[in-house]
């Protein structure tokens, strides 16, 4: 049977491709008919141990197998708010035949998100769209595109733009959109999302605006959240079961960001994926972590999460997930905000971890950097980094300021 179904599977995953969505569906539907969440386990463990990058498919496939698993043993109401930005998403939105970058991602994530609940009347969810002040008005896109299909009772459109010029709490100190880079306007969405609690067990979750991360494997974040006592679940790429598949060169410099970021942040613990796209909160701890924060741009991510583990001890678990690179009309580039996100992130340090007399050397050398300064250690980034797996750089601390000097 799973021979079966490997040999039948694609050798890779392009889910702007509707008949690779559709394949996805079918195969997950064939391993529920046939696995346990226990034996789709094994299988994981099995086919990640060959390290082939043609299993990519099914290992999908098996991620949101044991997801929608999960969504049938709910037993209480739950309502599930799933949030993410726009900007410059304004041809990406479109269907493919449309633009030649379309992903049709709206309507993507609606189907997803309907398959994965379908006849479960104790779940109910919703999608929550913020404009993050995009010139190109991708939220008015969203909005036609989800009256065109009836979708109003599903899905709703904010714009950051309304709360900074209603002078809303939640979007201070920001003066304009521009003093947002996604930041505002998902801590915007998930003060929305909270605003009428109306089942004790709610989760947020937010996410990208592109298909890299499949919503079918949802449940895998919102599962810890109800039964272990968690308050935080974050997809991560750097599992021994995660399924990455990426395009472009970022390691180093991604190795970089997190070997300098480790150092400011002590209260993460062996959390290294701070960045990834996907991630789920208890609604209750919600309010606590989003009041008076630093960061509205590329680095509330961190804040967040270092809010949820001041907050409460252990509060944070990680989840392997599967993320599909989408590369193709991306509103990143290769060249990540890193030196911007990095002084946020000293800021923060100051903040919350306040040491006595001498101030964190690392908070002190980065507050100081120059562009064409952290550029000279970009290309020039230590060996002892480099050759190191981003695990490692929790306890491993030898690599100092000096040696970024010399």
């Amino acid at each position: 049977m799973l021979q079966k179904i490997i040999a039948s599977s694609p050798k890779e995953v392009d889910l702007t491709n509707e008949g690779h969505s559709l394949k996805i569906t079918e195969t997950v539907e064939s391993l529920l008919e046939t696995y346990s969440i226990s034996e789709l386990e094994k299988i994981e463990d099995q086919l990640i141990g060959k390290n082939d990058a043609s299993l990519v498919f099914i290992l999908l496939a098996l991620k949101i197998a044991k997801s929608k698993l999960l969504v049938s043993k709910t037993t209480e109401p739950l309502l599930i708010s799933v949030v993410f930005a726009v900007y410059k998403e304004h041809n990406r939105i479109l269907k493919n035949s449309e633009h030649p970058h379309g992903e049709d991602f709206l309507i993507k994530k609606v189907k997803q998100l309907q398959w994965l609940f379908e006849n479960q009347p104790l779940i109910t969810w919703e999608l929550i769209i913020v404009d993050d002040g995009c010139p190109e008005q991708s939220g008015k896109i969203a909005q036609d595109i989800i009256d065109k299909n009836a979708l109003n009772d599903q899905a709703r459109v904010l714009f950051l733009a309304d709360a900074i010029e209603q002078k809303h709490p939640i979007a201070k100190p920001m003066n304009s959109t521009k003093d947002s880079q996604k930041g505002g306007s998902i801590v915007y969405g998930m003060w929305n999302a909270v605003q009428q609690k109306k089942v004790k067990n709610q989760i947020v979750i937010y996410t990208d605006a592109d298909l890299s991360t499949h919503l079918g494997q949802l449940m895998l974040l919102v599962e810890p959240l109800l039964n272990e006592n968690k308050l935080a679940a974050i997809g991560s790429r750097r599992e021994k079961n995660s399924v990455v598949i990426k395009k472009g060169a970022r390691n180093n410099r991604g190795k970089l960001f997190i070997y300098l970021w480790k150092r400011l942040i002590p209260n993460l613990g062996n959390i290294v994926d701070t960045q990834c796209g996907f991630k789920a909160f208890k609604a209750d701890v919600i309010p606590y972590i989003i009041d008076d924060l630093i960061e509205k741009k590329f680095a509330f991510d961190i804040e967040l999460l270092l809010k949820t583990a001041l907050y409460k001890k252990g509060a944070i678990t990680k989840v392997a997930i599967a993320w599909i690179d989408s590369e193709e009309a991306s509103t990143t580039t290769d060249l990540q905000p890193y030196l911007p996100m990095l002084k946020a992130i000293a800021m923060m340090n100051k903040r919350y971890f306040p040491k006595e007399g001498q101030p964190n050397e690392f908070a002190s050398f980065i507050d100081s950097l120059t562009e064409e300064e952290f550029k000279n250690i970009l290309n020039n980034i230590p060996p002892d980094i480099i050759n190191r797996n981003p695990d490692e750089f929790t306890a491993y601390d030898k690599v100092r300021v000096e040696d970024f000097l010399s």
